[in-house]
């Protein structure tokens, strides 16, 4: 998708000044940068994805997304609600029949805005259906829908569900519903393994290294994400990548528009108040206007959408110990510029 690199470009030259300001203040190898605007995608890449071959970024390289990956979890779970096979408000026992009793009030929304009270205590499963046996073995945490406590577990048990529904492991199914129709070539899962002594993942073509930074060193860092979280983190996507899937969502090519704003509404607690998550995306604002998304790594990847300009923002690093604001930041240079 590198052609993206070249679509109509609205970038302008102080957005790039500060983002490359920003690598050289941070100690940032790569970055990434999507945006869409009024359904435009545009995609950028800057600096050097693996330091030890002093390989360039390209808009194709695949970053870590870490926690992001809950906003394509996100989308995949309202195609599969648009199927009529599945519904945010049912409880998870619908579904799954061994689920406990005491069950009757997690529902499928309210694991997707982490109201559900379920545990994190899960464990080391190794697979979804271990992590699942375990979290069904523990009390809730709280009653459901009386707070907000982002956890794991929510995001393992959804991928269980959506496993059930429609009789496709979770990698399998984001990738015959979503990446592969949209032309994602570069966003995929590494299935990494760890027995304590070795590592081993899939090749993934492009892929950036990333790096922390210790001691004022540059070290390779490498989180594992274990298979059975992957509905939580731990896909790998390319700026261009992200600019399609949002050009797509906000033109109506993946969900219809009131499957969007379902996602963009706050889950409400029992006592009235809004949560700060819809479905998948944190709802909130960004001086004082509507904003949603999501980062993860805490900030290997961050995105950012202000819905009444429409315009998304999302920014990928190799940089592990960064905060999530970039994203932002762009947000308001692009605002600033008209």
């Amino acid at each position: 998708m590198d052609d993206l690199s070249d679509s109509d470009d609205f970038l302008p030259s102080a957005v790039e000044d500060h983002l490359r300001a920003r690598m050289d203040e941070h100690h940032i190898p790569a970055l990434g940068l999507a945006v869409v605007r009024d359904g435009t995608p545009l995609a950028r890449a800057y600096g050097t994805a693996n330091l030890e071959w002093d390989v360039p970024a390209t808009t194709g390289t695949a970053f870590q997304l870490a926690s992001v990956t809950k906003l394509l979890t996100a989308t995949l779970l309202m195609l599969v609600v648009e199927d009529g096979t599945l519904r945010l408000d049912a409880p998870v026992g619908e579904y799954l029949p061994d689920a406990p009793s005491g069950w009757g009030e997690v529902t499928v929304r309210r694991l997707t805005s982490h109201t559900s009270g379920l545990s994190d205590d899960v464990g080391s499963p190794s697979s979804v259906e271990e992590a699942v046996q375990a979290a069904f073995e523990r009390p809730l945490e709280y009653e459901p829908g009386t707070q907000v406590r982002y956890g794991l577990s929510d995001y393992v048990v959804l991928a269980y569900v959506l496993q059930a529904v429609t009789g496709r492991p979770f990698p399998d199914l984001l990738r015959e519903r979503l990446t592969e129709p949209l032309g994602m070539t570069s966003t995929r899962f590494d299935n990494a393994l760890d027995d304590g002594t070795a590592r081993v993942s899939d090749v993934i073509p492009r892929r950036a290294t990333v790096y922390d930074v210790r001691d004022d060193r540059r070290q390779v860092y490498s989180f594992l994400f274990p298979a059975w979280t992957y509905a939580a983190g731990g896909l790998y996507s390319s700026p261009a990548d992200l600019a399609t899937w949002a050009a797509a969502l906000r033109g109506g090519e993946l969900l219809s528009p009131a499957s969007v704003r379902e996602m963009w509404t706050p889950e409400r607690l029992r006592d009235g108040s809004a949560g700060p998550f819809g479905v998948g995306w944190i709802v909130d604002q960004r001086h004082g206007m509507p904003a949603v998304g999501h980062s993860g790594g805490p900030a290997l990847a961050d995105v950012m959408h202000l819905v009444d300009d429409d315009l998304t923002v999302a920014v990928l690093t190799n940089q592990q110990n960064l905060r999530p604001y970039l994203a932002g930041e762009v947000l308001d240079l692009l605002r600033s510029a008209g």
